[in-house]
């Protein structure tokens, strides 16, 4: 997202178009000089890594990192499919080299940017404002690190969350630079990064001018300096880190489909030849299983190694019977983080039921959320993690799902509920940061301890609207 780099075949007419200096282009930006005037050839590799950076961007922002091919890279980049190789084994692994690039010159933009101010709540503003006026100024470069690093797969993933790791280290630090005693919890500095990049993702991917967007975004700066300035200094008695809990009976079982814990007795398939059983049940049944199988794999194997041959094998039916009930795997994975939202969502309704108060009731609908995904590893894999990799089939879907939790906070339950709803930019923020807590310790493997982070989760989401004080008596109450 440096704003000195620009490809030059960008899509958006409202993109600027300054000269690239990710690639320190000679003659016509490609060819180097030949004969005597040849670089060394440290040279020739650096230029030609730039150029392989300058083409994946450009690639990337065009079609996509799942339509790029090698073909598409080594033409935009003018050298050779062997020279390729040469600098890396795979499309990925040009992608994740292009990503650091990227983070590199942003990360020096930043920083410069945040120390041209002095004092903390300045230098945070400061830092918010030159990341969404980046944003702003390449969203080609925007694309790639918001949007596309997840389709690069599990990888990918592991990358944003490093990035994730960085930022999070950046605002703790800071608060601990600021005047007073107190500190920032751990899992609130991460949801703070969370909150950043679910604003960012969101109106990256929706691709509007990259002008209104950005003017958009610095609009929404004041107003989130005032959010994250408002957990600091924590009470007493907020941990740093999650107090891990005893164990409770959860509900749920191994997958979306059947929620039943597997058994040594119990078969997969429904019995061959001939039997009575109605042929209501046999469909319900059939896509109960490849419900399971979709999830169960997609957390083993991730979702790009996700092949119908793998699921027709695992949930016992044949493709053709897996070819009546959906159309491709895009759709049966759609269809299977439906159902287990609609899961997720039956729980907590089932939870505020009788509920007479606002706090208990949201305190319960947290437990709630987080005992169910705890208690269904394979699902809260596929909805927290695997999700950002099949972003194109299901981020729209993603966006009203998480609107749903949002609503929890604007529960007219009981005499304690807020009388003013909060601003929608805090709605938006409050669950992009409950997601990447999630999100996080999914993909650190403590799924079965998600509920140890209720507290910091209520501490989060009560904060903007009753005071830190109180928010964490309510939380730990």
């Amino acid at each position: 997202m440096a704003a000195d780099c620009q490809p030059s075949n960008a899509p958006r007419s409202a993109r600027p178009t300054p000269q690239c200096k990710l690639v320190r282009a000679r003659g016509d930006g490609t060819g180097l000089p030949r004969g005597p005037q040849a670089l060394p050839r440290e040279a020739v590799a650096a230029h030609q890594r730039e150029r392989l950076f300058k083409a994946m961007i450009e690639a990337v922002d065009e079609q996509g990192f799942l339509a790029t091919t090698i073909a598409d890279l080594v033409s935009r980049a003018g050298i050779s499919r062997r020279s390729f190789y040469e600098h890396f084994h795979n499309k990925e692994e040009c992608l994740l080299a292009t990503y650091d690039e990227i983070i590199e010159h942003l990360t020096r933009r930043l920083v410069k940017a945040a120390e041209s101010v002095e004092g903390w709540p300045a230098q945070l503003e400061t830092f918010i404002r030159e990341l969404f006026t980046a944003v702003g100024d390449r969203p080609d470069l925007a694309q790639l690190v918001c949007v596309e690093m997840g389709a690069a797969g599990p990888v990918g993933v592991q990358r944003w969350a490093q990035g994730a790791a960085y930022m999070q280290r950046f605002i703790v630090d800071g608060f601990e630079r600021a005047p007073g005693e107190g500190t920032l919890p751990i899992p609130v500095a991460r949801a703070i990064v969370g909150a950043l990049r679910k604003i960012m993702y969101s109106r990256v991917r929706n691709e509007r001018s990259s002008k209104t967007m950005q003017a958009e975004m610095l609009k929404l700066v004041p107003d989130l300096v005032s959010w994250i300035t408002i957990y600091y200094p924590s009470p007493a008695g907020v941990p740093s880190l999650p107090v891990p809990k005893p164990p409770r009976r959860l509900l749920g079982g191994r997958a979306p489909g059947t929620f039943s814990p597997p058994s040594p007795m119990s078969a997969r398939g429904l019995p061959h030849g001939e039997h009575n059983l109605p042929r209501g049940f046999v469909v319900f049944n059939q896509r109960e299983r490849i419900f399971d199988a979709i999830a169960n794999l997609t957390a083993a194997k991730g979702y790009g190694a996700l092949s119908l041959e793998d699921i027709a094998a695992e949930a016992a039916v044949s493709l053709q019977t897996f070819y009546t009930h959906f159309a491709n795997k895009e759709e049966a994975f759609l269809a299977t983080y439906e159902v287990g939202h609609a899961k997720a969502t039956a729980v907590i309704n089932q939870t505020l039921q009788g509920q007479t108060s606002w706090i208990e009731a949201v305190r319960a609908s947290v437990l709630a959320l987080l005992e169910f995904l705890a208690s269904e590893p394979s699902y809260a894999h596929l909805a927290c993690v695997d999700v950002l990799i099949a972003y194109p089939h299901v981020a729209n879907r993603l966006d009203e799902a998480n609107a749903f939790y949002a609503e929890l906070l604007t529960l007219q339950i009981g005499d304690d509920a807020p009388k003013l709803p909060p601003a929608p930019i805090l709605g938006e923020a409050i669950v992009g940061g409950v997601f990447e807590l999630l999100h996080d310790y999914i993909l650190r493997g403590h799924t079965s301890e998600l509920p140890e982070l209720a507290d910091h989760i209520m501490y989060l989401a009560l904060t903007p609207l009753m005071g830190s004080e109180q928010a964490w008596a309510a939380a730990a109450g």
